[in-house]
């Protein structure tokens, strides 16, 4: 997390207001990822009795409770707890996992027990910026939901032990495991699914329910209701192995509408990827801006079919739903043959790979966990730079200025290249205008 800013709020409950709940409004601001809340006040005094021994009276209870931005209830601690934490990914026990939004949220002050003069109660608020960061993850996995054979809770911990940030949960034709879904600590887990017909799979990211009606359908027309009712819902479409030959996508790449294209599927030899691959390379040189993942398609653990293989790497401010999913449509990432594969950030201007920039921008390139041999390799549709990776070499810098063209992307290749092998790494593009 980035940086931490503080506030506080000081109230004096009057003994008239004992036995009541009220609400006092604090502000959240912007770009909040955690928030931690804690408060003091004298609740106990200490005295001495008859006999001169010292003793502790409890004179005031106040218990704690949260609403967040329109009185949305968070959960309560009583007065058991003098400190707690809310935040998406887990919060404490008594409130529910929530998004830090910004605005007006309140304490809901219990008055329990108030001595006859009043009781000052001081609250304390830390509120911890949300800061870009690169998080790993799978867009393309399935439970036994569909024809995997792993329960959703096993791929989670799977993927935590793989070092992942983040998984879709993409089942054949089937969302009824979107209501299971919860995130876990360590690891956000989406809902999503793939819509599958023999003439191509799109998976749809993010939102529990992408479609209401069945998911078969039998012409172009019924096929294009079901991308939009997705799209209507918030779901990134994305269209899975479409060069595969036993269910590629066979509606033809040019008149669909999708959001993203599965460019690597781990379940799809090299060959047929780097058809995609190429076929990609040709839409980037007519000018097109199509952002693309790739996805390890996983259904169960077996040679050769691992998690995040390839995993897609993004650049995002939490990893929350919502961060997520705008880096993925927005393209502000990569695709690694596997989590501790090499690895890549680029920045211009204030702009991550995906955004569009104006010619003669400054690329900063940062490439690390390299070996000796690796090529890096940055591609435009006018010229392919090859820088070759030297010994000892663990990470390289690079900058450029591109002055001419349309896009510019990088890739990192280990062993020999040819039509047949997919490189190790893929970035999204920086579209370039003048």
């Amino acid at each position: 997390m980035g940086n931490v800013k503080t506030d506080k709020l000081e109230i004096l409950v009057k003994k008239e207001q004992e036995g009541t709940y009220f609400r006092a409004g604090f502000q959240v601001p912007e770009n909040i990822e955690a928030m931690e809340i804690s408060y003091t006040y004298p609740r106990f005094v200490r005295e001495k009795n008859e006999k001169g021994e010292i003793l502790s009276r409890e004179q005031n209870i106040i218990d704690l409770a949260v609403n967040g931005p329109g009185e949305t209830y968070i959960g309560s601690s009583g007065s058991n707890r003098s400190s707690i934490r809310l935040s998406p990914y887990g919060s404490s026990q008594g409130f529910a996992p929530c998004e830090i939004l910004p605005g007006t949220w309140q304490i809901l002050l219990g008055a329990y027990k108030i001595q006859e003069q009043g009781c000052p109660v001081v609250y304390e608020f830390r509120f911890f910026e949300k800061e870009r960061k690169l998080y790993k993850g799978d867009t393309h996995m399935h439970t036994t939901g569909s024809d995997g054979n792993c329960e959703l809770d096993e791929i989670a911990e799977l993927a935590k032990k793989e070092g992942l940030d983040y998984i879709f949960i993409t089942d054949h034709n089937n969302y009824a495991h979107n209501t299971q879904i919860r995130s876990r600590e360590g690891i956000t887990v989406l809902p999503g699914a793939e819509w599958t017909h023999y003439k191509g799979h799109a998976g749809m990211l993010g939102v529990e329910r992408p479609f209401d009606n069945a998911f078969c359908v039998n012409d172009a027309q019924e096929m294009e209701k079901r991308l939009k009712q997705a799209k209507e819902r918030g779901a990134l479409r994305v269209l899975n192995h479409p060069f595969c030959p036993n269910c590629g996508w066979r509606w033809g790449l040019e008149k669909v509408d999708y959001d993203l294209i599965e460019v690597w599927n781990g379940a799809t030899p090299d060959g047929v990827n780097r058809q995609c691959l190429d076929w990609w390379e040709s839409q980037l040189k007519q000018g097109k801006q199509i952002a693309v993942t790739g996805g390890s398609d996983f259904h169960k653990v077996e040679y050769g079919r691992m998690i995040a293989s390839p995993c897609t790497c993004l650049f995002a401010m939490s990893r929350t739903r919502e961060d997520l999913m705008e880096a993925l449509r927005k393209g502000h990432g990569f695709v690694v043959y596997s989590p501790d594969g090499p690895m890549v950030s680029a920045e211009a201007g204030g702009f991550l790979m995906g955004d569009v920039i104006p010619s003669q921008t400054k690329i900063h390139w940062h490439f690390w966990n390299l070996q000796k041999g690796d090529r890096i390799v940055l591609l435009s549709d006018r010229e392919k730079e090859v820088l070759l990776v030297g010994d000892d070499v663990k990470e390289v810098f690079l900058e450029r200025t591109p002055e001419n063209g349309s896009y510019v992307r990088a890739e990192v290749w280990r062993g020999e290249e040819n039509a047949e092998k997919m490189p190790v790494l893929l970035t999204n593009p920086f579209y370039l205008v003048k």
